[in-house]
């Protein structure tokens, strides 16, 4: 049942309430809907206002750097979790997150010894996957003559960030969930060390259970009752351009840029990594590295009409694990906080992960023991292990 905006504000009493309307909120309530929780998701701005709606989108498992193993392994089965949910999204909200399943593709710039050949050099399991400068030129016809060859990987995607919130958010209302956009949060409410709702703007909304899930905006919320999470935003700057006489297919993927294909011939170009930058501004010096870099990779860039740039916050953690879980001194708050740069990949098996402790399981039982959420608690009393 969808539940119609005077409806939504006229709840004030849930299950759960989920605060945060970017893509990690939007996930954990579509999650909780589908296992039957009765959940009212709360967003200060409009959906996919924060990281969210800034990034470019990306589902790379296999080649984001992961501060541990354990969040690489949660990585992958969020990406393996994609495909069949995407499918369902689209069944319940109607909404095209234009997923692109042509693969990624790394090359290899041309900077070895005389007779060193970069396919001698790639992991064996990896070569079947090792595309020559022939095969290379073929694909991606625009692609620089300095690059020897290329690694494929045909396993990563990418889609439109904005729109896969969008989705979680229409096939969550389908499910009941009663969202409610503009209504920030100023005050978690607690009664004998236990949560029981909050304060907002639109007044006071009460339930069982908060997950606190609002990224860089989750430090003011929990600060409202002495919780100091210390999450840092890192800044990343994206140029979009109109490429009409190129168009690219794959992405094209390296530690310093990455160029991603979008409908309507776009391509975004990304992206800059600036800890504690705290402004949406793009400079000129981070969008003439972008460029540089890119036409490096693709000359006929040089050639591309300039469409929009844009500037996104990515919430970090000190340790670079996100917070997952509950937070164990406050009976009944949650948190999912911390992803980084990695939120839309992990937007599924967080959604899926918060749904599971919810309905009773344990973090050993899951095995997200480092993501836990009182490891801030260890920190503060001095306790690290």
């Amino acid at each position: 049942m969808t539940v119609n905006r005077l409806d939504q504000t006229n709840k004030r009493n849930s299950e759960v309430l989920v605060i945060g309307g970017g893509v990690i909120g939007s996930a954990i309530a579509y999650y909780l809907s589908c296992d039957g929780m009765d959940v009212t998701q709360l967003e200060g701005a409009h959906q996919a206002n924060g990281a969210s709606g800034h990034a470019a989108g990306m589902l790379a498992a296999g080649l984001e750097h992961f501060s541990s193993e354990e969040l690489r392994r949660w990585a992958q089965r969020s990406q393996q979790l994609m495909g069949p949910l995407i499918d369902n999204l689209k069944l319940h909200s109607e909404i095209n997150v234009a997923m692109n399943g042509s693969g990624f593709v790394v090359p290899f710039i041309k900077d070895r010894k005389p007779g060193e050949e970069f396919s001698e050099t790639i992991d064996p399991a990896k070569q079947k996957h090792w595309w020559d400068k022939s095969k290379l030129q073929d694909e991606i016809p625009g692609i620089t003559g300095n690059a020897e060859g290329a690694l494929f990987y045909p396993k990563e995607h990418q889609l439109l960030p904005a729109e896969l919130t969008k989705a979680y958010i229409k096939a969550a209302q389908k499910n009941g969930v009663a969202f409610i956009d503009h209504c920030s949060v100023s005050r978690l409410l607690l009664e004998n060390d236990r949560v029981t709702g909050v304060e907002t703007n639109q007044g006071i909304y009460r339930a069982d259970k908060v997950v606190v899930a609002a990224g860089l905006g989750s430090d003011a919320i929990l600060g409202s009752i002495g919780i100091e999470l210390n999450t840092y935003p890192v800044k990343g700057e994206m140029v979009a351009l109109s490429m009409n006489s190129e168009t690219l297919r794959y992405t094209i993927y390296t530690p310093d840029v990455y160029i991603v294909p979008k409908p309507n011939e776009e391509i975004w170009i990304g992206a800059t990594s600036i800890p504690y930058g705290n402004d949406h501004k793009v400079s000129a010096f981070g969008l003439n590295t972008l460029l540089h870099k890119a036409t490096g990779l693709v000359p006929g860039i040089e050639e591309a009409a300039f469409l929009r740039t844009w500037a996104g916050l990515r919430p970090q953690t000190i340790d670079g694990l996100p917070y997952i879980g509950a937070y164990s001194e406050v009976q009944g708050l949650y948190l999912a906080v911390g992803h980084y740069r990695n939120g839309i990949l992990l937007s599924a098996v967080t959604g899926e992960t918060m749904s599971r402790l919810l309905s009773g399981e344990t973090e050993d039982e899951i095995g997200i023991r480092s993501f836990s959420a009182s490891r801030i608690i260890k920190k503060r009393r001095g306790i690290y292990c």
